[in-house]
């Protein structure tokens, strides 16, 4: 009796162990696979020629970030060693935990992305995950936000003060991002940007024009910003200097003279700032109620569909319009108004991390004038419903000669808003409200491959109102301004793209059968399926056999 409740203890021991190993190996072969990237990659490129698959991270993508990411980061950490500082590390940052990462699909394409580059660049790139439900203060200073869902999830590329903040949506290339129809992944080429971006040994250019009696001087707060968006600030006398070769970034603050402009003339300004915008720069101009007539610059900016709403005479005397809302104001008299945020659009876009929020702070513009588009440029409206032609929003288009370009709104007044003139009102919102805010987009088309292109657009931004850039507002927690200023000049300022990486596209099932005829990963997966089935089964078997035996 005790030799059999022996055999059977042992029996049931070694289940147990068996079982206990099994559930062992899982773990550790998936903490292995998570960490090591152990895995077999049998997606099928959209096209032949293309190399590399979509979880593996491409040779050309390593070349790139060995020849630029050690150098760089390894002089930084020098510097900072001499300063008995600690070193740092490129940090790829998930607003989510690792397993909600491999859940989806999408995520989990940017997850193996993030784990390739870290692999590789160990000393130099390091993997965080921040549930950013449990801990939202951990990303604050990022700007991140926790997410309605996963596609517009943060994924945050970090270097120091350094950082750039992608949505799942923005690693992908899709036909309609609102359907989610992705056709190919776009994320090695996005992350590796963003990293190249925060440990770039120099940082861009943003030059305040000068010369035209611009308004810079009482703008510390601004000037700060600039800065914290990653840029140098430089003056420019655009008439008798060149634009700095790493100027991406032009700013005019309410110029009080016009521009030169000479066609015949080396010097013409508009010249050199249109040839500056033709390489996929920005532009940011501001103006305000007291902005005098300037032809040459005015004529100018109706090419990006830019124009000051006024009152003017027969005599062609004119005033500009000063915004006045009696309803939806911070100063009590009506004029520092509380901005609208467009939802929808381009121009969403600049400030779709602030709405994400659930609470959109508050954004003021004080003695503010109204944006008009230009005469040429016109409305383009966007359906939700077709069946019923209701209406989404709307932004103004112009074509012509080879070039497109499109005006979004960012910021509108309230819909109560009047135009007033000497402090009579000259015109009502109407069924569009004033534009305080807008961005103007020149597409542009690269060929980079055979099978790849790359969207390079200039921007061009005007905002209506220099208070709207005060030292008062911008220091200010109750507004949001200086969050809206950080954001656009960090949307506007062009980042390295490296040009070399491609996209990497969905399976299309017309060639499918000939990308698994030359490369045929079934005999792999069935081996893997059966084989560990067999091992268990024929173990099985043997200690069954002997069971009888004992």
């Amino acid at each position: 009796m005790m030799h059999k409740f022996t055999k059977k203890t042992i029996f049931t021991l070694v289940t147990v162990l068996v079982i206990a190993g099994v559930l062992l190996c899982n773990i550790g072969f998936h903490a292995l696979a998570t960490r090591g990237l152990w895995f077999l990659d049998f997606a099928i490129p959209r096209y032949l020629s293309m190399e590399g698959t979509l979880y593996k991270v491409s040779d050309s993508c390593i070349d790139l970030l060995d020849k630029n990411l050690p150098g760089t980061v390894d002089a930084i950490n020098a510097e900072r060693a001499a300063k008995g500082e600690q070193p740092l590390k490129v940090e790829i940052i998930f607003c989510t935990d690792a397993d909600m990462l491999d859940k989806n699909d999408y995520t989990r394409y940017i997850h193996y992305t993030a784990l390739g580059l870290q692999k590789e660049f160990a000393d130099y790139i390091d993997v965080q995950y921040v549930n950013i439900v449990k801990n939202p203060s951990a990303v604050q200073k990022y700007k991140a936000t926790s997410a309605t869902n996963i596609y517009s999830s943060n994924v945050i590329v970090s270097f120091g003060t350094e950082y750039r903040v992608f949505t799942v949506d923005s690693l992908f290339t899709s036909n309609d991002a609102a359907s989610k129809d992705y056709w190919a992944y776009n994320g090695e080429k996005k992350l590796t940007s963003g990293i190249l971006a925060v440990t770039r040994a120099e940082s861009p250019i943003a030059c305040l024009t000068v010369n035209h009696g611009e308004k810079i001087e009482g703008y510390d707060e601004f000037m700060r910003l600039i800065e914290a968006a990653g840029f140098r600030v430089q003056t420019l006398d655009l008439e008798n200097d060149p634009i700095p070769e790493n100027c991406r970034l032009i700013i005019t603050m309410a110029p009080q003279t016009d521009f030169f402009g000479d066609a015949a003339d080396d010097n013409d300004e508009i010249d050199k700032l249109d040839a500056f915008l033709d390489k996929a720069y920005s532009f940011l101009y501001v103006c305000d109620p007291d902005s005098p007539s300037l032809p040459n610059l005015e004529e100018y900016l109706e090419f990006w569909g830019i124009t000051q709403a006024r009152k003017t005479d027969s005599a062609g005397l004119f005033e500009n319009y000063l915004l006045q809302d009696k309803e939806a104001n911070v100063d009590g008299e009506g004029y520092a108004l509380i901005a609208t945020y467009e939802t929808l659009g381009k121009g969403a876009s600049f400030t779709a991390d602030l709405r994400d929020t659930g609470y959109p702070p508050t954004v003021i513009f004080d003695n503010a004038t109204a944006i008009k588009p230009a005469d040429n440029y016109k409305p383009t409206y966007v359906l939700e419903d077709e069946t019923t032609n209701t209406e989404a929003y709307m932004y103004y288009s112009y074509r012509a000669n080879g070039v497109s370009r499109t005006m979004h709104n960012i910021f509108t007044a309230p819909a109560t808003a009047n135009g007033t003139v000497n402090g009579e009102v000259h015109e009502a919102a109407g069924q569009y409200p004033f534009s305080l805010m807008t961005l103007t987009v020149e597409n542009r088309t690269t060929q980079e491959t055979n099978y790849s292109v790359a969207q390079e657009p200039s921007y061009v931004c005007c905002i209506a109102s220099t208070d709207f850039l005060s030292d008062t507002v911008l220091a200010s927690d109750a507004y949001g301004n200086a969050d809206v200023v950080l954001g656009t000049l960090r949307s506007m300022g062009r980042e390295v793209i490296p040009v070399t990486l491609e996209f990497k596209a969905f399976m299309v099932w017309d060639i499918a059968e000939k990308v698994l005829a030359d490369n045929n990963p079934m005999p792999i997966m069935i081996a893997l399926a059966v084989v560990p089935a067999l091992i268990c089964f024929g173990v099985g078997i043997f200690f069954n056999v002997r069971r009888k035996y004992l």
